[in-house]
C-alpha cells in the first residue's frame, strides 16, 4: 500500500479543513495515510477515519497552526514576534529562518501533499508548502490550491517561485486552475483539477438533526454560511437586503459564521434599519440544519475558489445566488442550481430583488440525488490520476 503524507496547519472549522476531512474519508482504506498538522486541534480532529495516523509538528512551524488569540505566555510573545517580522521583512525570509530550527520528518513517503497554499507575502499564514518542500522526504511532492490565485494574495514572486518546485499542482476546480495558469502559464503541463469530496450521507443526516424551522412564512429566508470577513462581501448582502425590503419585498438574512467583521456588520444593519431582519447565529458545528429549510443561499464574495457550501446546498435542494467568481459558472450555472450575477452592489441588488419575488411565489427546486452522488466518483478518479500512484 502506497504511503502518503498530507500536511496542513490544523483541522479547525474552515473550507480547506472541511475539504481535507472529506478527502480523508473518500480515500480511507486505499492508502497508508499520515496526516501531519502544525497544531493537532480543531473540530474535525476527533472525526477523522481511525486508519489515519496523525502527527503533530514540534518546533517553530507549530505557530502557523494557531492564531494569536489562542497563544498564552511565551507562545504569545514568540508568535507575535514572528508575525511582526513577517510584516516587516516578508514571510519567505521568516520561514527560511524558521526552517533552520525545524526537524525533518524521519520517514520517506511515496507522495507528500501540501494541502494549504500560501497567501500574501507579508502575512504570517501558510508555511505548509515550505514544510513539505524542506522538511519531508518523498518521491513526489504535490501542492493543493484552494483559492483564486490571482485575487487571494498568492500571486507574488516568492510564492510563484515556490509553487514551481512541486512535481504537480492540484486545483480544486477548473476555474481555480484557469486562474493559476493565467498567472503562471508555464505550469500548464503539471497543473490538474481534482474536485472536492463530499460526505453526502453525513450532510443529509446532520440536516435532519433539529432542523431550523423558519416560522415567519411571510418572509423569504436568505442564508449565508460564511466567515465574517471583508472578502466575503457580507456588507453588500446587508445593503441588498435593505434595498429589497425598501422595494416592498419581505426577506430576512441569516448569518451562520463568525469573524472580525461581526460588529461592523451589526452596526451597518442598524444604520440601514434592517437590524430586526439580520440574524447572527454565530459559528455552528452543524450549518446544514439551517440550510435544510432556508429559501436561498446567498454568496456576495469579491472572490472565491470552489466553495464547498455550493455543492452542499445543491445536495439539500437549496437554490443559490452568487456573485461572479472563479468557479461560479462551472458550479452554479452549468449545474442549473441557482443564479450568478455580476460582482457589483447594483447587480446583487437587482438579482436579489427579482429572485426574492420569485421565491415568495414558488420556493426551492428539486435536487438530482444520483447526479450529486457522482461527484465523489469523479473526484476519486481525478485524485488517482493526479497522484499517478
Amino acid at each position: 500500500m502506497k504511503k502518503i503524507i498530507i500536511v496542513n496547519n490544523n483541522m479547525k472549522v474552515g473550507g480547506v479543513q472541511k475539504s481535507l476531512y472529506n478527502l480523508l474519508w473518500g480515500i480511507d482504506g486505499k492508502y497508508d495515510v499520515t496526516l501531519c498538522l502544525f497544531q493537532k486541534r480543531g473540530t474535525y480532529v476527533d472525526r477523522l477515519p481511525p486508519s489515519v495516523k496523525i502527527v503533530e509538528v514540534c518546533g517553530p512551524f507549530r505557530y502557523l497552526g494557531m492564531s494569536q488569540g489562542e497563544c498564552r505566555g511565551v507562545d504569545f510573545l514568540k508568535r507575535g514576534m514572528l508575525a511582526l517580522l513577517s510584516r516587516v521583512f516578508g514571510r519567505a525570509k521568516v520561514l527560511a529562518r524558521m526552517t533552520c530550527h525545524q526537524l525533518e520528518l524521519e520517514e520517506t513517503y511515496d507522495c507528500a501533499i501540501s494541502y494549504l497554499h500560501n497567501g500574501r507575502a507579508k502575512s504570517f499564514y501558510g508555511g505548509v508548502q515550505d514544510f513539505v518542500l524542506r522538511c519531508v522526504k518523498a518521491k513526489q511532492k504535490i501542492a493543493f490550491l484552494h483559492g483564486d490565485y490571482r485575487n487571494c494574495g498568492a500571486d507574488n514572486p516568492e510564492n510563484n517561485r515556490q509553487i514551481e518546485q512541486f512535481d504537480r499542482i492540484v486545483a480544486c476546480s477548473d476555474g481555480c486552475r484557469r486562474a493559476l495558469l493565467s498567472v503562471l502559464p508555464q505550469l500548464e503541463g503539471k497543473c490538474v483539477t481534482v474536485r472536492n469530496f463530499h460526505r453526502f450521507d453525513e450532510i443529509y443526516a446532520m440536516a435532519d438533526e433539529n432542523s431550523v424551522i423558519y416560522n415567519n412564512v411571510e418572509f423569504v429566508h436568505l442564508l449565508m454560511v460564511s466567515r465574517l470577513s471583508g472578502e466575503k462581501g457580507i456588507d453588500r448582502a446587508i445593503r441588498a437586503l435593505a434595498h429589497v425590503n425598501a422595494q416592498g419585498a419581505r426577506a430576512c438574512l441569516h448569518l451562520v459564521g463568525e469573524g472580525g467583521e461581526h460588529e461592523r456588520l451589526r452596526l451597518l444593519a442598524e444604520d440601514l434599519d434592517v437590524s430586526d431582519r439580520v440574524i447572527f447565529h454565530g459559528e455552528q458545528g452543524n450549518p446544514y440544519r439551517y440550510m435544510k429549510n432556508a429559501d436561498l443561499l446567498l454568496m456576495t464574495s469579491y472572490h472565491e475558489a470552489a466553495p464547498m457550501v455550493i455543492d452542499e446546498a445543491r445536495a439539500l435542494g437549496l437554490p443559490i445566488l452568487t456573485t461572479k467568481t472563479t468557479s461560479a459558472h462551472d458550479m452554479v450555472t452549468e449545474r442549473q442550481c441557482g443564479w450568478v450575477c455580476e460582482n457589483t452592489q447594483e447587480a446583487i441588488n437587482v438579482a436579489l430583488h427579482r429572485i426574492v419575488a420569485e421565491l415568495a411565489v414558488s420556493r426551492g427546486k428539486p435536487n438530482d440525488i444520483e447526479q450529486i452522488r457522482e461527484n465523489n466518483d469523479l473526484a476519486f478518479s481525478q485524485w488517482e490520476a493526479a497522484l499517478g500512484l
